[in-house]
């Protein structure tokens, strides 16, 4: 079974066919937790009044996949590690209907993942229909053309979720025991809102809505009260379909250029007592974030969020880059938490050649730098698919699939998991699971290339990027 379950042991006797099955919901239970007792007798599901029953359902449908319709008899004792088990599909760069969201979705519940990162928010495009600002939906959610790496394209690409269809999968979700954190990511990678409201920016200047992959300049002025203004009104708008308790705001890839030119946001800098550019990103998200913890939700950032000193501990950081010059542990040591989404070990926008599932399954859920206590700071991990060059559904899956699952076995299970050989083993086992969805999964074959494949595959992806594209990604991330 996968997630591995915690406790497990076989006693005598088999339930035959048409063995009744029985619910029982018990309070005592954890809110993720269950139990499943098998006797020749009965089958019966124990579970926390939340989705601990929904999680016993899901292991018998595992079990029935491995033992057919008679089961040897058995007591299983279950529940997580970390309560932060997480999946990120990105529709900024690139729209996905909300059919195959909810197949993503249904996938990732059988394994027992709990949180759905959405993004919808980027250079690329925004995805949301929005009363309070609706040149988000009507100018923001569409590009002139895609031209991603060896794709171009001068059509124009686009497409938006309305609120009745955000809600519908906001309910979704809810009733997998998934809640929904949706990212608009900020100040940086906000050309597509720029486009409808270029007064936000620095310069003030149009834009268009981006086309193409890479770390743009534009940010959100820093230094303009009517950028607060906006974002808090956004934010309002956004809460009313977003009931869940985490809410992404970004803070990625934020060169600094058009700050340090800008003489409203010096002036902000000097106002404010910010001794440079990262610290005046601190202050930005802090300002964001307050207003978030006012209307109950806990703020989530990206890590070069926090690389000022400055973000509050109460901000949630999600780590996806080493822990530059001990940052994120200064975050940490201040009372903060973390988020694993380390690139080699969660991204599975690559090929299977250079981040292989065996890569996703040995994620260190306690890194070392963090320091002694740094495991205590964790509250999970995601695995995450970024889709600057993903745009058909079969290609999604199967970038996806079964990598979520290694991911959701690491989250469950924590230091507890078994080797990665043995996961592999119940993987195969339980490879029908996907076809009963209709997803395309990568097959065994496929998830850990052998050397010269994973040279081809490493090769054919680096194809996306020219040589132009990769000086000018290195001189962005100098100025972040």
């Amino acid at each position: 079974m996968i997630p591995r379950p915690r406790k497990m042991k076989f006693t005598e006797g088999i339930a035959a066919k048409g063995v009744p099955v029985k619910e029982q919901i018990c309070p005592e239970l954890g809110v993720e937790e269950y139990c499943i007792h098998i006797s020749p007798e009965q089958i019966l599901l124990k579970g926390s009044p939340g989705i601990g029953l929904f999680y016993a359902r899901t292991t018998l449908e595992q079990l029935r996949m491995i033992y057919g319709e008679e089961l040897p008899c058995m007591e299983i004792e279950d529940g997580p590690a970390y309560s932060y088990r997480s999946f990120q599909i990105d529709c900024a760069r690139h729209y996905f209907s909300v059919d195959e969201l909810k197949k993503m979705i249904r996938m990732s519940a059988e394994f027992k993942l709990n949180h759905f990162h959405w993004h919808i928010s980027d250079d690329q495009g925004f995805r949301l229909e929005s009363r309070r600002y609706p040149r988000l939906h009507e100018i923001s959610s569409v590009r002139a053309g895609d031209h991603f790496g060896n794709y171009h394209s001068d059509q124009k690409s686009g497409g938006y979720y309305t609120r009745d269809e955000v809600k519908d999968i906001v309910d979704y979700c809810g009733n997998l025991g998934i809640e929904v954190v949706p990212e608009i990511d900020m100040p940086g990678h906000v050309t597509a809102i720029l486009a409808a409201y270029p007064e936000l920016s620095c310069l003030g200047e149009p834009v268009e809505v981006g086309m193409k992959a890479g770390i743009f300049k534009e940010l959100f002025c820093a230094g303009k009260e009517e950028t607060f203004t906006f974002i808090e009104m956004l934010l309002d708008d956004l809460l009313e379909i977003f009931p869940g308790k985490y809410f992404h705001i970004g803070g990625d890839e934020a060169p600094k250029e058009r700050w340090k030119a800008c003489p409203r946001c010096q002036k902000r800098m000097e106002e404010e007592g910010l001794k440079n550019a990262q610290e005046l990103q601190g202050y930005f998200c802090n300002r964001i974030a307050s207003y978030l913890r006012a209307k109950g939700r806990i703020p989530i950032v990206w890590n070069e969020a926090v690389y000022g000193g400055n973000v509050d501990k109460e901000v949630a950081v999600q780590l996806w880059t080493e822990d530059k010059d001990n940052q994120i542990k200064a975050h940490l040591d201040k009372g903060g938490k973390a988020i694993l989404a380390m690139v080699d070990h969660c991204y599975c926008d690559y090929p299977y050649g250079m981040h292989s599932l065996k890569d996703m399954y040995e994620l260190e859920v306690s890194p070392a730098e963090f320091g002694e206590d740094g495991g205590e700071a964790v509250l999970g991990a995601e695995c995450l698919v970024w889709t600057e060059f993903i745009r058909e559904n079969e290609r999604l899956e199967e970038l996806c699939w079964p990598r979520f699952a290694a991911s959701a076995e690491v989250g469950w299970c924590g230091k507890a998991r078994s080797e990665y050989g043995d996961f592999r083993d119940r993987l195969t086992k339980l490879f029908p699971l996907f076809e009963k969805y209709g997803v395309h999964a990568t097959k065994p074959e496929g998830w850990d290339p052998d050397e010269e494949t994973a040279a081809r595959q490493t090769e054919e992806f680096q194809m996306n990027f020219s040589e132009e594209d990769r000086e000018e990604a290195r001189r962005a991330q100098e100025d972040i």
